[in-house]
């Protein structure tokens, strides 16, 4: 019930706050150095979160290294409730948010694409329902929305690229033609940062289209979607990409690609160093520069050509994985993209058939989906493997239909 006068009510709410603090306050010890740590291990988050709120509520000022500790230990919902308390707690999140644990590049599960089934098949190309599954790592990512219901305005849906955080999400309604919008959309905070049309194909001549996010976490006012098209005319294949800014909203450029430099869609690009790459047709890495509107061209460690290759990032760094015949996978790092050397960094024998894999950004941990569509997680250091779960049937995961799995690790900001 509210107080009928803030002034008639202040001493007894004062009363209040300050003998359920002073229980709170047990809890703690007092470092050598000021900050505050926990006494007890039966101290939950769930009990901060309350001490934290009384705090707020009161009239009392707390030492600058207490209200950091407060909010270093804090579930990102309260925190960023908390840090709108005061000018002074705000000012002292940026601190907190770089020592809570809760914010550290941490994998927090796998988002992949169902598709409907066609006589007890995946049926890969259909228009027809679809919608987006998630692999749950973690109790944190409770609060992650995997299922876009809640914000996103379409019948179905799929991911087709995630960046540091964000994801790139088509939406189609059915009996819209082939109309559709493309969404940047922060899972972990339910926020659309962009949206944009896609208008249906004029004429028959494109033959197919790709899209890459580029997103760097340093420069939040920066995104970019590289968009790759195919066209033939009179029998002349012509390949392009187009930059869109969604700072400015527009177009940024539109490059025509060299003869038969042409991306593969079923195999996912990924974000390196400012740039977005992807394989093309040839095995060559294509890296587009969003900023300056440009391209280069890496050559790729030979594989056999039967062999099934993808790219992937891990640690800062660019790898390219081949798969082939024998059940071997090998991976290789680029040390330089001036240099174009690469490295052989691991060798794994009797792989399972795969069906995909990608690579942890952060470990040096392979994520892999393969015959009956088990989906492992393979330790690189040590070559142990790990079931993680079965995926259903209609998930996405054919190394030769545009199904990929996204590993997602949550931005806050």
């Amino acid at each position: 019930m509210a107080p009928i006068s803030a002034q008639r009510s202040e001493p007894r709410r004062s009363k209040r706050l300050k003998s359920k603090m002073a229980s709170d306050h047990e809890l703690l010890q007092t470092k050598p150095d000021g900050s505050a740590t926990c006494a007890s291990t039966h101290c939950t988050t769930q009990r901060k979160n309350k001490m934290a709120r009384i705090i707020a509520q009161s009239d009392v000022t707390l030492p600058d290294d207490v209200v950091i500790e407060i909010l270093s230990w804090l579930l990102p919902k309260p925190f960023f409730r908390f840090k709108c308390v005061s000018k002074s707690w705000c000012a002292l999140s940026s601190v907190a948010y770089d020592l809570n644990k809760h914010f550290q590049p941490t994998a927090h599960g796998l988002f992949y694409n169902t598709l409907p089934m066609e006589a007890g098949e995946v049926d890969y190309f259909s228009t027809n329902a679809s919608s987006v599954g998630f692999v749950n790592f973690s109790a944190e990512a409770s609060e992650v929305d995997n299922t876009f219901n809640i914000s996103l305005d379409s019948d179905n849906l799929k991911v087709v690229d995630c960046c540091n955080g964000l994801l790139l999400v088509k939406g189609w309604d059915l009996g819209s033609g082939h109309d559709s919008d493309l969404y940047v959309y922060n899972p972990a905070i339910q926020n659309i940062l962009a949206v944009w049309h896609i208008p249906p194909l004029k004429h028959l001549s494109r033959f197919y289209e790709a899209f890459s996010l580029a997103f760097d976490p340093c420069v939040q006012s920066q995104i970019h979607v590289v968009c790759f098209t195919g066209w033939c005319k009179e029998g002349v294949e012509y390949n392009y990409f187009q930059i869109f800014s969604f700072k400015t909203g527009k177009w940024k450029s539109t490059e025509k690609l060299g003869h038969g430099v042409r991306i593969i869609t079923y195999v996912q690009g990924t974000f390196v160093e400012g740039r977005v790459h992807r394989l093309t047709t040839r095995k060559e890495i294509l890296s587009i520069d969003p900023n300056r509107c440009s391209y280069q061209k890496t050559q790729t460690p030979h594989s056999h050509p039967s062999s099934h290759v993808y790219i992937g990032q891990s640690q800062g760094l660019l790898n390219f994985l081949t798969f082939d015949n024998n059940l071997k996978l090998s991976i290789w790092t680029l040390k330089s993209f001036h240099s174009q050397e690469w490295v052989l960094k691991h060798q794994l024998s009797r792989m399972n058939s795969v069906k995909n894999l990608v690579m942890h950004p952060g470990n040096n941990i392979l994520f892999v989906a393969s015959q009956h569509n088990r989906l492992t997680s393979v330790d690189l250091n040590t070559g142990k493997e790990e079931e993680l779960c079965i995926l259903p049937r209609g998930a996405a995961l054919s190394h030769t239909s545009p199904g990929c799995i996204w590993v997602y690790m949550p931005y806050y900001l």
